[in-house]
C-alpha cells in the first residue's frame, strides 16, 4: 500500500527518533513536492529544526520517503481542495485558513493513489473525517461563534472521498502487532505518549484502550 504523508509525522517521528520504522514497514510511503519543502529544505536554514531537515532529507535522498509529482491532474485537485477547505469555516463573516499547500497537495496525492494518508494533525482528519465535529473544534479554539457552509464541505468529501487516515501512532500500534517493534508495553506505552506530545493527535484515552487490547 501507497501511503501519502504529511510534514506533521514526519517531524514528530524524527523528533521522537522513529523514522527508522519507515523502513521497517511493508508499505511505500510518498511526500508531495511541497510537504519535501516543508520537511527538508525550508528547515534546513533555521537551527532549530535543522537536525530534523537533515535526518528527513537523508530518508528521501535513500528512497524511503519517495518525492512524488502530482501532475496536471493533481494540481488542480490540490488547488481546488485548499480553496474549498479555506472557505467552509467563518467567524465574523472571515473564512478560517484551515489548510496548507502541503496539506492540499497531500490530500490531492492520496486521492490519486491508495487513498491512504498520514497525518498527525487534528484539524485536517477532522475537515476529511467529520466536519461538523472541527465546527465545534474551532469554536472552541476560537472562542467566538463559526459558521460552516455545508454546500463546500459535501464538495470537499465528494473530492476526497473515503481516504483513510492514519497517524504516527498508528504506524507504531502497526509495528508492535506484526512484531517488527519487539518491545514490551512499557516501551510501546512510551512511544506513544511521546509522539503524542511531539504533535500527534492522540487522546490518552485512546492510548488506554490500545493498551489494554
Amino acid at each position: 500500500m501507497r501511503i501519502v504523508v504529511d510534514a506533521g509525522p514526519l517531524i514528530s517521528m524524527s523528533n521522537t527518533c522513529f523514522l527508522w520504522l519507515l523502513e521497517k514497514l511493508p508499505f511505500e510511503f510518498l511526500l508531495p513536492p511541497w510537504v519535501v519543502n516543508e520537511v527538508s529544505l525550508f528547515p534546513r536554514h533555521t537551527k532549530h529544526y535543522k537536525l530534523s531537515a537533515l535526518r528527513i532529507g537523508d530518508y528521501i535522498a535513500r528512497g524511503i520517503l519517495k518525492e512524488t509529482a502530482l501532475g496536471e491532474k493533481g494540481e488542480e485537485i490540490a488547488a481546488k481542495v485548499q480553496h474549498i477547505a479555506n472557505n467552509t469555516y467563518f467567524i465574523r463573516n472571515r473564512p478560517l485558513k484551515i489548510i496548507q499547500r502541503g496539506e492540499a497537495e497531500a490530500i490531492a496525492l492520496a486521492t490519486l493513489t491508495d487513498h491512504a494518508m498520514l497525518v498527525d494533525e487534528r484539524t485536517i482528519r477532522l475537515l476529511i473525517e467529520d466536519p461538523l465535529e472541527l465546527k465545534d473544534l474551532l469554536r472552541i479554539r476560537t472562542g467566538g461563534r463559526v459558521k460552516m457552509d455545508h454546500e463546500n464541505a459535501e464538495k470537499l468529501q465528494e473530492i476526497v472521498g473515503d481516504v483513510l487516515m492514519l497517524r504516527s501512532v498508528d504506524l507504531v500500534a502497526y509495528a508492535h502487532e506484526e512484531g517488527i517493534l519487539q518491545r514490551g508495553k512499557d516501551f510501546v506505552e512510551a512511544a506513544m505518549y511521546a509522539l503524542k506530545y511531539a504533535g500527534c493527535a492522540v487522546s490518552e484515552q485512546e492510548i488506554v484502550e490500545y493498551l489494554s487490547e
